[in-house]
C-alpha cells in the first residue's frame, strides 16, 4: 500500500448534483402554472373557471323637483368655524385631537408640524417663568367657493397685531360630515 499523498497535478474528479423539480411542478400538462393560489384555470367539463364580465345593471336615477342635497348644510358658518379652529390649535388654545374627526391624516400632520414651528418660534417657557401667549389670531376675511354641492374651497386672512397671514383649505363632504382634505398656510 502506498501511504504517501497523492501528489499529482490533476485535481481530483467533480462531483455533480443533479435536482430533479418535485412531482408537483414537473408536470407540463398545462405548460404553465400560477402556483397555490391559481386564479384562473380549467374545469373538468373545459369551462374557464373565471366568470365572464356581466354588464352593469347600475344606472343615474334623477333627482326629483330640486330634492335638497345631502351637502345642503350650511357651508360658510361651518368653513368660518373650522378655520377658527384652525388658528386656535396653532396657538396652542385648543388640543390638537379635536380637528381629527374633520380633517384627513395629511391635513391633520400639516397641522400638527404647523403647531410645532409655533411652538419653537415662541420658545419654551424656563423654569418657573410664566408662559409667552401668542398674540390673539382673529379671522379678518373669509371666502368660501363650492364647485360642487358636495366641495368647497376656503380662503381666508388672518390677522395678528403686526401682521396678516393667508390659509386656503379643501373641504369635502364625505360620511355625512365635512372634511378638510387639503390644507396651505401662506
Amino acid at each position: 500500500m502506498n501511504e504517501f499523498p497523492n501528489t499529482s497535478t490533476t485535481p481530483p474528479p467533480r462531483q455533480q448534483v443533479w435536482r430533479t423539480p418535485p412531482a408537483h411542478l414537473a408536470s407540463t400538462e398545462n405548460g404553465f402554472t400560477q402556483g397555490a393560489l391559481a386564479l384562473s384555470y380549467p374545469l373538468p367539463n373545459g369551462l374557464l373557471a373565471e366568470p365572464a364580465p356581466r354588464a352593469s345593471s347600475l344606472m343615474l336615477v334623477p333627482t326629483i323637483g330640486g330634492a335638497p342635497t345631502v351637502c345642503s348644510v350650511d357651508t360658510h358658518t361651518w368653513a368660518l368655524r373650522f378655520v377658527q379652529a384652525v388658528i386656535e390649535v396653532i396657538s396652542s388654545d385648543r388640543p390638537l385631537t379635536q380637528l381629527l374627526r374633520w380633517t384627513d391624516e395629511h391635513v391633520y400632520a400639516e397641522i400638527a408640524r404647523r403647531k410645532r414651528c409655533a411652538m419653537l418660534q415662541r420658545g419654551l417657557p424656563a423654569a418657573g417663568a410664566t408662559r409667552r401667549l401668542p398674540p390673539r389670531q382673529q379671522i379678518a376675511s373669509l371666502h368660501v367657493s363650492q364647485p360642487s354641492d358636495c366641495a368647497a374651497e376656503v380662503t381666508a386672512r388672518i390677522m395678528t397685531p403686526n401682521r396678516s397671514r393667508a390659509l386656503a383649505a379643501r373641504l369635502d363632504y364625505v360620511r355625512d360630515r365635512w372634511t378638510c382634505t387639503a390644507i396651505a398656510f401662506g
